[in-house]
């Protein structure tokens, strides 16, 4: 069966920014199913979509069963070249259009938790799953290609030749009208926290606000708190905030940070029920986290840091505490645990600001310890990352 396909595709690498929970209209465009029939008889299908939309759009083609069953997904190739033939005789060539930020909706078939990014995942950002990125299309996707599939089987059955347009610029302007929906209606949803990988530079949308990138598997967090969270302590800091609050937000944030690696690992990790029961604890205690990520992962959160910046990380952690609970005074437990000889029992412990932000960059270094510690037992794709790093690499180059 000839198919030939002559798509006007508009690409924005930027996504717009969205708030919380919004339907997303679909970027529009008509697509239009020519059906032939030859000088043999035979029937044949061209495909042509094009757009004039204001907005980004972003163009997949995929192959699906007649029944409406998605197969496999179409590698891009160049102007003037075939498209390898399908791997089932008689599947059809599917168009999908994104959303109107350039973006697609996911589904994961494992956790069945929703998000967007680019088209063809890699792994789901919530649970880590690896299918294959056909398995991810959004639920409104495969409902898309379902009426796709009849649509042009019906054509193909039918005795005369026919032009069957399917208008997604009528699809786009339902978006929020109480008016019935037309066919072929798709649209996608924000989530919680849009972010750009460090690593690859992959859009995600996710629910929450820490997940793996879905397309190289590059945990968020360590950019959460370094670009993000310690920024924002150290800002009130500066702007005259007391640096015994700076401390204990430092310290209360990496608990945090720890935390969620400690669950993924956890989960990802074969382990005893001992060991995960040690990891569901928290992080209080600098020197026993230490201890437990290089007894259980061998993995040094301290690595690089002098034993004077473990001391001075060890006692602040400690005074977390005091500050948290007993309103900044040292009392018996405080002096017996922390070996802090700089203070008496009731007196008030105070910080500096120089000595909050020096807390901040140790968290900083630490945490960079445990992410890199972490993808070297929980691997991330490379592929993404080092096209990336040639297109950034690149844009520097003068010239």
């Amino acid at each position: 069966m000839a198919m030939m396909v002559t798509p006007t595709m508009k690409v924005d690498p930027m996504s717009q920014s969205t708030g919380e929970f919004q339907e997303i209209a679909h970027s529009g465009g008509k697509l239009v199913i020519r059906v032939r029939t030859n000088d043999g008889g035979g029937k044949s299908y061209q495909l042509h979509w094009s757009s004039s939309r204001p907005n980004p759009s972003t163009l997949i083609q995929l192959f699906a069963l007649p029944q409406g069953i998605p197969l496999e997904p179409i590698s891009a190739v160049g102007i003037g070249v075939p498209i390898p033939a399908p791997s089932v005789l008689g599947a059809y060539m599917v168009m999908v259009a994104s959303d109107s930020t350039g973006k697609f909706g996911h589904h994961c078939p494992v956790c069945r938790e929703y998000w967007r990014s680019e088209p063809w995942p890699w792994t789901c950002p919530y649970c880590r799953a690896e299918v294959p990125s056909l398995d991810f299309l959004s639920d409104a996707q495969r409902a898309y290609v379902d009426q796709f599939c009849r649509a042009l089987m019906n054509a193909l059955d039918a005795d005369n030749d026919s032009d069957i347009e399917i208008d997604m610029d009528k699809v786009a302007d339902a978006v929020g009208s109480s008016t019935p929906k037309p066919a072929f209606y798709v649209s996608e949803q924000s989530q919680q926290h849009q972010f750009r990988c460090v690593a690859c530079g992959t859009f995600n949308d996710i629910l929450g606000t820490y997940g793996y990138c879905s397309d190289c598997g590059t945990r968020n967090d360590l950019a959460v708190f370094e670009k993000e969270t310690v920024p924002e302590i150290r800002k009130a800091l500066n702007g005259g905030g007391r640096p015994e609050n700076a401390l204990r937000d430092s310290v209360a944030a990496f608990d945090s940070f720890v935390g969620q690696y400690a669950k993924q690992l956890a989960k990802l990790v074969p382990l005893t029920t001992g060991r995960k029961d040690r990891l569901q604890k928290r992080f209080h205690d600098f020197r026993g986290t230490l201890a437990l990520f290089r007894d259980i992962f061998d993995i040094d959160l301290a690595k690089d840091l002098k034993p004077a910046d473990i001391d001075f990380l060890a006692l602040r952690f400690h005074r977390r505490h005091v500050f948290e609970h007993k309103g900044g005074e040292a009392d018996e437990h405080y002096l017996a645990t922390s070996g802090d000889t700089s203070v008496k029992l009731k007196q008030t412990i105070r910080e500096t600001q120089d000595g909050a932000h020096e807390l901040l960059g140790l968290l900083v270094r630490a945490a960079n310890n445990l992410h890199k510690g972490f993808h070297s037992l929980i691997p991330v794709r490379a592929e993404p990352i080092e096209s990336h790093a040639t297109r950034v690499s690149r844009r520097r180059s003068p010239g």
